[in-house]
C-alpha cells in the first residue's frame, strides 16, 4: 500500500553515459504523489553560442527577464525534451545542444522536466507527458506574445519527450496556433500502444512531423505516426552494433542501456554535421524494401527532413559512429 503522500527527493546516478534521475516518490496527480510545482519541476534552459555550456533560465511570462538573456528572436529556436529518467545534463541533451551550436547559430532551449519523468515511476511519467504538453503550449504562447511565431519553432523530443511534444502541438491547435515542426526521436510506445492519434504524437500536431523509429515495438513506437517516418535498417528492433558482442568489439559499452532506443538521437545529432549523410528511400514496408523496392534518394533522415516528404522511408546505417554510410 502506498503512503498517502510520498517523500520526493531527487537523486542522480550513472549507468554508462546516462545520468539517471531517481525520485524517492512520484510527482503528479495521484493520492500518493507529491504535488507538481512548475517552478521546480519544469525549467526552460537556454543555450546559445554566447553561453554554450552555462544555461540561462527563461521564465514563461517574464518578457523583461527574456530580454535579459542571450535569446535572439532573429535566430532559429530549437526546443528539446529528453526522455524517461534523463536530466538536462544527460547525453541526449548535451549531444544535441553541442551539435546544434557547433553547426549553426541557434537558441537551444533544453526543457528540464526530469522530476516529472524520474525513475522508477514510469506510469506517472506517462501521465505527466500530457501535463508537460499543456505547460509547453503555454510557454510557446508566451514566445508568440514577444514576437516568436510558433510556426518558426522546431520542437524535438526523445521517447517520452516526443509524446509530450505531441501533446503540446495538440493543445496549441486547440488554442488556434500551430508549431512549425516536431521531430519525434523514437517516441515512447509503452503506455501509448492502445491509444488513438489523440493519445500520442501524430501527424497534424505540427505543420510537419517527422519521426525516427530505432527500437520499434519495444521502447519505441512501431507504427508510422508522422508525415514522414524513418525506419533505419529495415525497421529492426535491434540496431546494428547494439548486440552485446558488437558493443564490446566497438567499444560502445557505454550505450548498453537502451542502445537501439538511444540510436535515434545519435543519428539525428550526426545529421547536423552531415545533412546528406542519411539518404532514404520511400517504400511501402520493410519486406518490400528488402525484396523488391529499388533504392532511390527520396529524402534524408535528420535535419534535412522536410515537406513534401511523406510516407515510410528506409535507409541503412553503420554499426558504429559515424553511422552515416554517405560520408561528408
Amino acid at each position: 500500500m502506498y503512503p498517502r503522500r510520498a517523500s520526493c527527493r531527487l537523486m542522480t546516478f550513472f549507468i554508462g553515459v546516462s545520468e539517471i534521475c531517481f525520485m524517492t516518490g512520484p510527482v503528479g496527480d495521484c493520492r500518493y504523489c507529491c504535488p507538481r510545482d512548475d517552478t521546480v519541476d519544469i525549467q526552460y534552459k537556454l543555450f546559445t553560442r554566447s553561453n554554450p555550456r552555462d544555461f540561462q533560465i527563461i521564465q514563461g511570462g517574464d518578457a523583461a527577464g527574456l530580454r535579459g538573456t542571450n535569446f535572439d528572436p532573429r535566430l532559429p529556436t530549437i526546443i528539446y525534451l529528453p526522455g524517461f529518467t534523463e536530466v538536462s545534463t544527460g547525453p541526449s541533451t548535451t549531444t544535441l545542444r553541442n551539435s546544434y551550436l557547433a553547426t549553426g547559430d541557434y537558441n537551444f532551449i533544453a526543457v528540464d522536466w526530469s522530476r516529472l519523468v524520474a525513475f522508477p515511476w514510469y506510469v506517472t511519467a506517462v501521465r505527466n507527458t500530457r501535463y508537460m504538453g499543456s505547460r509547453l503550449a503555454t510557454f510557446v504562447q508566451f514566445l508568440n506574445a514577444v514576437g516568436v511565431r510558433p510556426g518558426s519553432l522546431h520542437v524535438i523530443g526523445f521517447s517520452l519527450g516526443a509524446e509530450a511534444a505531441g501533446f503540446a502541438g495538440k493543445e496549441l491547435k486547440s488554442r488556434g496556433l500551430m508549431l512549425g515542426r516536431i521531430t519525434g526521436l523514437d517516441p515512447a510506445y509503452p503506455g501509448y500502444s492502445f491509444t488513438n492519434s489523440q493519445g500520442h504524437l501524430s501527424r497534424g500536431d505540427a505543420s510537419f512531423v517527422d519521426v525516427i523509429h530505432t527500437n520499434p515495438g519495444i521502447f519505441g513506437f512501431p507504427l508510422p505516426i508522422g508525415d514522414v517516418d524513418f525506419y533505419p535498417n529495415a525497421g529492426s528492433w535491434i540496431q546494428p552494433g547494439c548486440w552485446i558482442n558488437q558493443l564490446v568489439t566497438n567499444n560502445e559499452l557505454d550505450f548498453v542501456n537502451g542502445c537501439s532506443h538511444n540510436r535515434a538521437w545519435r543519428l539525428y545529432a550526426e545529421s547536423l554535421y552531415n545533412p546528406a549523410g542519411f539518404p532514404a528511400t520511400l517504400c511501402r514496408d520493410w519486406t518490400s524494401w528488402v525484396s523488391s523496392c529499388r533504392f532511390h534518394v527520396d529524402g534524408y533522415l535528420g535535419v534535412q527532413a522536410r515537406l513534401p516528404m511523406t510516407g515510410k522511408m528506409y535507409l541503412k546505417t553503420n554499426e558504429r559512429p559515424p553511422f552515416a554510410k554517405n560520408g561528408p
